[in-house]
């Protein structure tokens, strides 16, 4: 981890045992923290009948994470590219945790958008991260109120991918 951060890795993953020294590299760097959780969350049983319930890999998240976002860095939520064991869609139960670990629902949210483009670089932000005129029209709608029930987001209804519906459950309203 140390080596990583001081090697200024621009978006370090996991960073299972980030210290207040690694806060304060992300800190002074401007380097986001990017929790991949989801595979952690799949590893959690395991991991706490190895240690007899007494530690987990998911655990040590909470803590880095808590960390991170009392100190004020940038977190940005991460999608998995392994398709095999964590489809496409099945990513959004992060925000939950996120919410559960001392965001808002609006917070974590926030993770998915703005800050992603930003980590990306390249200019990304120009083109993604928000809805304007000209940016890529990638959109996604739920049911509910993601606000009020951040597992909204587990349940996509609608998506717009560079300005054409690709899915459309919600109908015509």
């Amino acid at each position: 981890m140390r080596s990583c951060l001081s090697a200024g890795v621009d978006s370090p993953n996991h960073l299972l045992e980030l210290d207040d020294a690694g806060v304060r590299v992300l800190l002074q760097k401007k380097l986001y923290f990017v929790p991949t959780i989801d595979d952690l969350i799949s590893l959690e049983k395991a991991d706490l009948r190895e240690t007899g319930g007494r530690n987990s890999r998911l655990r040590l998240m909470e803590q880095a994470f808590k960390k991170a976002l009392a100190a004020g860095v940038t977190i940005v939520f991460r999608k998995r590219r392994d398709f095999r064991h964590h489809p496409h869609g099945r990513q959004a139960d992060q925000f939950k945790y996120f919410v559960k670990w001392g965001m808002s629902a609006a917070q974590a949210l926030q993770t998915a958008y703005l800050p992603a483009a930003r980590m990306l670089n390249y200019g990304w932000e120009n083109h993604v991260g928000s809805i304007e005129k000209g940016k890529f029209a990638d959109i996604i709608a739920v049911s509910g109120n993601p606000l009020e029930d951040v597992a909204e987001m587990e349940r996509v209804r609608f998506v717009m991918k560079g300005g054409l519906v690709v899915r459309n459950e919600l109908g015509a309203r």
